[in-house]
């Protein structure tokens, strides 16, 4: 029998999921928050070992929003640099992409052979998109395939999260869009920046230095960004500063 929703595990997580993001996306959550929780959920939620959220700024370059893991950053980066790899052919034409075999002598040789040697065996782009408007990709990547309905599932996340950047008409405010895509980035090179400075400070790795950060927005009722701002700035009086001592 063919694979539906309500046969997929967790669907009262899912549920619960969409509910968190469409109510972030009305309490105006910040977009790079959204993103982040997307690719965390995707994880938790199906059989894939990372994800990974790619937008495209105001020149129509890729950048890496979020991702749940150091490889999916890794693999997302290496896309957007080299120009080789599904998140560039998905956001370009706004359809899915997949490609479950990673062959070195198939469409992206380089992007399969560094997927693989994180012991992925599968891949996936699906779109962020709106009407014709695709303003970038999630990326999953899997140790093995995904059946139709998991994929109904990772579109059906990506859509909602989507909503966070066009709650307005992409047709008549466009420069909205931009200049939310444009927010994300800077939050996403603040986010980078502090965990630069608390791996560092407590001689962690990067993965551990972002987890610290999510347990002090947690403790501090305080957004990711907001948490990575107060590291940069070194500000003394900051609550985060009195959690964050070595």
């Amino acid at each position: 029998m063919a694979e539906t929703l309500y046969e997929i595990p967790d669907a009262t997580e899912l549920a619960v999921t969409l509910i968190d993001i469409t109510r972030a996306v009305t309490a105006g959550a910040e977009t790079i928050d959204i993103f982040t929780t997307l690719a965390e959920k995707c994880v938790s939620l199906l059989p894939v070992t990372a994800a990974g959220i790619l937008l495209r700024d105001v020149t129509g370059t890729l950048q890496v929003i979020g991702a749940s893991s150091p490889s999916a950053h890794l693999l997302d980066l290496f896309q957007v640099q080299n120009e080789e790899g599904p998140c560039l052919e998905c956001s370009s034409t706004g359809e899915a992409v997949s490609d479950t075999d990673l062959s070195p002598t198939g469409r992206w040789p380089r992007f399969s052979s560094l997927a693989r040697s994180h012991n992925f065996s599968a891949v996936y782009a699906l779109p962020l998109r709106s009407r014709d408007l695709t303003i970038g990709a999630l990326n999953l990547f899997a140790e093995q395939q995904l059946s139709p309905g998991r994929l109904l599932v990772a579109q059906a996340l990506a859509d909602a999260a989507t909503l966070s950047l066009l709650q307005v008409d992409p047709q008549v405010d466009l420069q909205i869009v931009i200049r939310r895509i444009h927010v994300a980035v800077e939050s996403r090179n603040a986010v980078e920046q502090a965990q630069g400075m608390i791996a560092q400070r407590f001689t962690i790795d990067a993965e551990q230095a972002l987890v610290r950060l999510h347990e002090v927005s947690a403790q501090t009722a305080l957004t990711l960004v907001e948490v990575a701002l107060a590291v940069t700035s070194r500000d003394p009086d900051s609550p985060v500063a009195r959690l964050l001592q070595p």
